[in-house]
């Protein structure tokens, strides 16, 4: 049974969800650049399976069912700081991150500012520089949001044909379905603008934390959102992070036994030496 959980913060309304119990130990998931909360479904229950741990799932701002903040108020840092405040309102010093995408990112930059409260960090197919054409392939992306449609059902409908997930299973129905008429454009815009402000290798030596980068070997518009080249200097900056390579791309990641698989064994990892 799932529960859904609005969190107050300085920033604005945050959405979330919480799989297992409120007394578990704590993973936050954090999604990526237009995603929302229900990126998470799949994974959540393999990752709870026979384990003592709540996972939360988040909206960021201007995402699903949280608030719509004014253009300025985003940025990558400023969700890291919504993460981490969102830990302490759920009662958690210390907790798991699990980010997907542009969550990954912000993982990193919350395991920076904070290093003491991120127990592990799993990052799912990102960890700085981007093969341009996969950056083309997000920003294109984000055109779905213009589009006009009657209901979610006709929303869907209009996706589908034009996304580049298969299967376009009953997964992606929900999750599509749970962004219509609420994710910000705007929003997700200024966060895409933001990634480019980061020197991404020079805040890898923090990730002294179990890590683990889950990297997709299936490529995205014809490049790599982890390019072979990022995953190696990550590794070699940071000698601790596991790299697990796995046969899905950026989206059938999340729908991957294997790629939870990874997650599960840095989880468990980080509750081995904690």
């Amino acid at each position: 049974m799932n529960e859904e959980l609005d969190l107050r913060l300085a920033s604005g309304r945050v959405r979330a969800q919480r799989s297992g119990a409120a007394d578990a130990p704590l993973v936050l998931a954090v999604h990526g650049l237009s995603a929302n909360l229900h990126a998470f479904d799949f994974l959540a229950a393999r990752l709870l399976a026979g384990r003592e741990r709540q996972l939360v799932a988040l909206d960021l701002r201007g995402r699903g069912a949280s608030d719509v903040t004014p253009p300025g108020t985003y940025g990558l840092e400023a969700h890291a700081r919504d993460v981490l405040e969102a830990a302490t309102l759920l009662g958690a010093e210390r907790f798991d991150w699990i980010g997907w995408s542009m969550g990954a990112l912000i993982g990193i930059l919350a395991a920076n500012a904070a290093p003491e409260r991120v127990r592990s960090l799993g990052l799912i197919d990102h960890a700085g520089a981007m093969d341009p054409a996969a950056v083309d392939a997000v920003l294109a992306g984000l055109n779905r949001l213009d589009f006009e449609a009657a209901d979610a059902g006709a929303y869907v409908d209009r996706i589908r044909p034009l996304s580049p997930i298969s299967p376009f299973t009953e997964f992606w129905e929900t999750y599509y379905a749970y962004e219509f008429g609420r994710t910000s454009k705007t929003a997700c815009r200024e966060d895409f603008d933001d990634v480019e402000h980061h020197d991404w290798p020079a805040l890898w030596p923090a990730l002294t934390m179990p890590t683990t980068l889950v990297r997709c070997t299936v490529p995205l518009n014809g490049g790599f959102v982890v390019p072979k080249r990022v995953a190696s200097a990550l590794h070699e900056t940071a000698p601790g992070v596991t790299v697990t390579e796995i046969r899905a791309d950026h989206f059938t990641v999340m729908t991957d036994a294997n790629a939870a698989a990874a997650l599960g064994a840095g989880l468990d990892q980080a509750r081995a030496y904690a």
